[in-house]
């Protein structure tokens, strides 16, 4: 018995062996078809157009975007730039408010420096990489 298989539309002799995987695979194929119809299951590639892919259309709604991920980026190398600008009392304020994630309170007990001149001193130093930031 001869055994052949359409390849783009045009019969092809196989062997018994050949024949016989080709046709679980595409048995195979044809289950995962009909299993996937009854399940109502639908993939994104279904959806692709000349323009767009199926899977980008269901974006992460709360995922940074391209701009955002530029925009941020450049403002932190701008501002690994103005930090050695700082004196070394300023560059500790901001290493142990926003590293160490201390308190102006917790600062003030640990320096016996007012909380009211750290809070100046802070917006002091917060205005000076603000002005150094938009040049």
């Amino acid at each position: 018995m001869d055994y052949y298989i359409k390849i783009n539309g045009n019969p092809v002799p196989v062997t018994e062996e050949v024949y016989k995987a080709y046709c679980r695979g595409e048995r195979k194929e044809r289950y995962f078809r009909e299993s996937d119809i009854r399940n109502q299951t639908l993939f994104y590639d279904a959806l692709d157009t000349d323009e767009i892919r199926g899977s980008d259309m269901f974006g992460d709604p709360f995922a940074e975007s391209v701009e955002e991920t530029a925009e941020r980026r450049w403002l932190l190398e701008r501002l690994k730039e103005a930090i050695p600008q700082l004196t070394d009392g300023e560059r500790e304020l901001v290493r142990r408010l926003y590293f160490c994630g201390d308190s102006l309170r917790e600062l003030s007990r640990s320096c016996r420096i007012p909380v009211t001149t750290l809070q100046s001193r802070h917006q002091r130093v917060l205005k000076k990489l603000k002005n150094f930031l938009e040049k």
